[in-house]
């Protein structure tokens, strides 16, 4: 039997497009962003071989955003995707700040050489030349006294966030760094907040206005007493009544969001009042640049 060349065109035709829709899709533009950065980072002969403790830690920044291929936590994917681009920026900037004090050092080196050159030739023009090879090094000290300057500045703002976070004992998890504030914000059966609340909240404060770009979740839990309904909401209330001290204290409002899950997560038993007790608590959920260590 002759097979007809339309019918031979059209299988050859699904073949392609089967092909072609089997091709995995490519990593998403930051990745790639992130990995071009990386990449000129280590190549670049200023940034490349005096910041390989800096670009270790990019790399290993880079490989997480690579492995999460935006996973089911899209706010979390994108904190690592900045933590990542944060530590290209440290590498670069310490990177070129030694490779200025390198610079600055051979320039000095150069000038003095001249300097002695000019007994054997022309004083003015050798003069000239070292002291234009004077200010390169000048400006070069100035590029090194400039980048070292803003990256310590980075370093500084990391470490007052962690120290931030340690202070209200948070805890690395998945969802990000959870701090757990108990029921001593709180009168028994009400939401709002007790006067000595502010001394725990503050520390919140300190910790997103140390990083701009972190956000928080807020979630209020109960004990089983009661009715269901009434606890639901009254940790909802709790939960807002914690947004709404943070906005105060100019925290923008865009940055929290609030939810009241009530009886239904219990950390403890409820058959005791101590677990009772843990029950009742307020959780804060903080995305944040910064991984304690």
């Amino acid at each position: 039997m002759i097979i007809s060349r339309k019918l031979i065109s059209a299988a050859i035709l699904l073949g392609l497009v089967a092909g072609c829709a089997s091709v995995p899709p490519g990593p998403a533009p930051e990745v790639v962003r992130l990995q071009n950065d990386l990449r000129h980072a280590h190549e670049d002969p200023r940034i490349g071989p005096n910041a390989t403790d800096e670009l270790r830690q990019a790399d290993s920044a880079v490989n997480v955003v690579v492995l999460d291929r935006r996973g089911t936590d899209a706010q979390l994917y994108e904190h690592h995707v900045y933590i990542a681009d944060h530590l290209i920026r440290i590498a670069e900037a310490q990177g070129l700040a030694r490779y200025a004090e390198i610079k600055a050092k051979d320039l000095g080196v150069e000038r003095d050489r001249l300097l002695v050159d000019a007994k054997s030739r022309d004083l003015r023009n050798a003069q000239v030349v070292a002291n234009t090879a004077l200010a390169a090094a000048d400006a070069e000290h100035r590029n090194a006294v400039i980048a070292r300057s803003d990256a310590e500045q980075s370093r500084a703002e990391v470490d007052s966030l962690r120290a931030d976070l340690r202070d209200l004992q948070a805890q690395q998890t998945q969802r990000g760094m959870l701090v757990t504030l108990g029921d001593f914000l709180f009168e028994t059966d009400r939401a709002e907040l007790k006067p000595g609340a502010a001394r725990t909240l503050d520390g919140l404060v300190r910790a997103l206005s140390d990083d701009p770009a972190a956000t928080i979740q807020i979630e209020g839990h109960t004990d089983s007493t009661g009715n269901r309904e009434h606890n639901v909401d009254l940790s909802l209330r709790r939960a807002d009544a914690v947004k709404m001290y943070l906005n105060s204290h100019n925290i923008d409002s865009q940055r929290m969001t609030t939810q009241g899950l009530g009886p239904d997560f219990p950390v403890a038993s409820n058959d005791t009042d101590a677990g009772r007790q843990q029950n009742r608590r307020v959780e804060v959920i903080l995305k944040t640049r910064v991984a304690l260590r």
